[in-house]
């Protein structure tokens, strides 16, 4: 943290003595006419014509006293100008703080957030390419467990050192969490910034045998991502750099990877994430979650946008309101949110599944609802999240609610859910044709699915068939 404190003093102090020598010169002027016309009401006119004739002469009759003037709206100005000068840096020191990491003195994940999306536009706005890396320390906990936390938080300050020495001036070093740590590169492609990632790594496996002796030699894993190729947001850079960190991790640790598609496969979402993403009230980072929990299954790729929409088509034709429709759009997208946790082996069985392993699918209800409770934000999300396996002779699952006692957003979702499924392409099945789903649905209506909304559902498809079609 630089400290600019002369520079602004100097700019802003010259302003304000400048604004006092202006204001004693206007005011003493004034003074002087003012000084003329009372003098003229009084009858001494010559006085006045003195004044008013010969400025110059008065203010050298009066210099003494116009001296004292200037001196005295200068000192005003001068003390003005301090005081608002100090007001100046303290903020400046306020917002610095603000963005600070206690601990490490690097940036917090705050000002990465802001940064990110700052740095993604201007690489947007001239072509250029920027990459993120999300650093995290292998087994930290067990380093704390181990060495205390003192040693702990003596390992984050002087990984963080590590991290400035490797990397430049222009890149943006900040805090994420815990031992996590990332790093924004402007202007850097994939492999300079696997290079950059390789490099801290390296430093950090050599440099901590030597810092903190051989009994306490630590290491890093990376995960690279790479704007635009690997996402076009930064909540997208971060998850799919977060992904691959996580499959660095999984293969052993001491590894950095530049993010790729398989790399989701093995992904567990960051709660962290999670929250951030829905703070910022932000679809993209609804979409990007999405997505990531979509590419846990290659046949499911795109899913989740596609239940949305089937979702809103069906919440339209119910009536639903803006703020309604909203936390539909939302539910439907993050509805398979819990599957993020699922192994993708199970998701991925073409044959028939074991008692354990059909177990493990009915708790992604409950688990997606699980990480969303924790965002006060989406409170009104979680029952369309937690519900939509419900069935609506009450044969479902988590909870076997039945008929309308449902949530109506999980209703919904389950139909949405199912058309796509079903005229989607899965390991265990082909896909169906829309007529043969439609059938689906109509027969299943009133054990599995509101037979009301099956109706609403189909007149909505064929209204939107029609429409298309014109």
């Amino acid at each position: 943290m630089t400290d600019n404190r002369p520079e602004l003093s100097l700019k802003y102090r010259l302003i304000f003595y400048l604004g006092g020598f202006a204001f004693a010169t206007a005011s003493y002027i004034l003074g002087l006419l003012a000084y003329g016309l009372e003098s003229a009401s009084w009858g001494q006119m010559q006085v006045y014509k003195v004044l008013t004739s010969n400025l110059k002469e008065a203010f050298q009759s009066h210099s003494l006293t116009f001296f004292a003037w200037q001196a005295v709206c200068i000192g005003f100005a001068g003390v003005i100008g301090h005081l608002f000068d100090q007001e100046v840096h303290y903020r400046k020191l306020a917002e610095q703080k603000a963005n600070i990491d206690g601990l490490t003195e690097i940036y917090n994940h705050r000002y990465f957030q802001e940064r990110l999306s700052s740095e993604i536009d201007r690489a947007g706005r001239y072509n250029r390419p920027l990459s993120v890396i999300m650093l995290d320390i292998d087994d930290f906990k067990v380093f704390n467990d181990t060495w205390g936390h003192q040693e702990g938080d003596k390992l984050l300050k002087w990984f963080a050192e590590q991290c400035q020495v490797c990397t430049r001036n222009m890149d943006v070093l900040a805090r994420y969490g815990g031992e996590e740590f990332v790093v924004i590169l402007p202007e850097t492609g994939m492999d300079d910034a696997l290079e950059v990632a390789e490099r801290i790594r390296s430093t950090v496996e050599t440099e901590s045998a030597v810092v903190f002796g051989k009994n306490k030699i630590s290491t890093v894993s990376a995960g690279i991502a790479t704007y635009p190729v690997h996402g076009q947001n930064h909540h997208t850079l971060v998850l799919n750099a977060d992904a691959a960190l996580y499959h660095a991790k999984q293969n052993g640790k001491n590894k950095c990877y530049v993010y790729q598609e398989e790399c989701h496969r093995s992904y567990r979402v960051n709660p962290l994430h999670v929250k951030q993403m829905l703070v910022d009230e932000d679809m993209q980072a609804v979409e990007a979650l999405a997505a990531a929990v979509d590419a846990k299954d290659f046949h499911t790729k795109g899913h989740s946008l596609s239940v949305m929409r089937l979702a809103v088509l069906l919440g339209e034709g119910v009536g639903m309101s803006a703020e309604e429709i909203n936390n539909l759009r939302i539910a439907a997208l993050l509805h398979d949110l819990g599957r993020i946790g699922t192994p993708e082996d199970i998701l991925e069985k073409p044959g028939p599944l074991k008692s354990e392993e059909w177990k493990q699918i009915q708790n992604h209800p409950r688990l997606g609802s699980s990480i969303l409770m924790r965002v006060q934000q989406v409170g009104s999300i979680v029952p369309g999240v937690k519900h939509h396996h419900e069935r609506y002779d009450g044969q479902g699952y988590p909870a076997k609610l039945s008929g309308k006692s449902i949530p109506l957003l999980a209703r919904i979702i389950a139909i949405a859910d199912s058309y796509d499924a079903m005229t989607n392409m899965r390991s265990y099945r082909n896909a169906m044709s829309k007529e043969e789903a439609i059938e689906e649905l109509r027969r299943c209506a009133g054990s599995q699915f509101d037979p009301e909304l099956v109706d609403i559902f189909i007149e909505s498809l064929e209204e939107e068939e029609t429409q298309e079609a014109a």
